[in-house]
């Protein structure tokens, strides 16, 4: 056993003492490059991270559509543009349903149609303009308020049954200067929004010649 130590010994050959100073600068060095990759190690850490971020970030910007602003309701089915023909007796209009004309006209009322409509002595699907009868006073039944122009409207639901759109059609009434109620008659199913009927009375326009009817 002494010959295998004193063997060991010969080939390490004499030990020497060790310096201090020498170990304090190895341990320095060695703390020195354990702080630099730890250092690295963050800053790759943190590098990475920030590239996952940005790249999820374009990932979900790429594949996420952004809100469409575009308004997806249908336009309406009738289009009004300003009226072009000879005005009727009693009203002027500033506006009719597009490809639409001035049918019949009377001191008392007038219609407005489409091409090819019915005979000129029947409102069914037409535009019915026309001051209330004598015999009536108002509306008679409840509506909704609307702003036509500068002043209000009631817009009444007619009682009649409705078509396979749900629309029963519609009068608007609009109280004149001298009392008397303008009505505007829209006949069910002409296409026709609220908004367009409301536009179209207020470029209704009722003058001195205009006459009542009666019953």
């Amino acid at each position: 056993m002494n010959d295998l130590r004193d063997h060991f010994e010969e080939i390490a050959g004499p030990m020497h003492a060790v310096d201090s100073k020498q170990v304090e600068a190895d341990l320095t060095r060695g703390r020195r490059a354990l702080r630099r990759r730890r250092t690295v190690q963050a800053v790759a850490g943190s590098a990475f991270g920030v590239a996952a971020l940005a790249a999820a970030i374009a990932v979900a910007t790429s594949s996420t559509e952004a809100p469409s602003e575009r308004v997806t309701a249908g336009a309406p089915a009738v289009q009004l543009v300003a009226y072009q023909g000879e005005q009727p007796k009693g009203f002027t209009v500033d506006k009719v349903p597009d490809g639409w004309y001035i049918q019949a006209s009377e001191q008392g009322y007038l219609t407005v149609a489409p091409k090819g409509a019915g005979t000129d002595d029947s409102f069914v699907g037409k535009i019915a303009i026309m001051l209330e009868s004598k015999d009536q006073s108002g509306p008679g039944r409840e509506g909704k308020t609307v702003k036509v122009g500068d002043t209000e409207g009631l817009l009444v639901e007619s009682l009649s049954e409705p078509d396979a759109s749900g629309d029963r059609g519609s009068s608007l009434w609009i109280k004149q200067p001298s009392g008397v109620y303008l009505i505007v008659q829209v006949w069910q199913g002409l296409g026709l929004t609220e908004a367009q009927i409301v536009e179209l009375a207020a470029g209704v326009h009722v003058h001195k010649d205009a006459v009542q009817g009666v019953g």
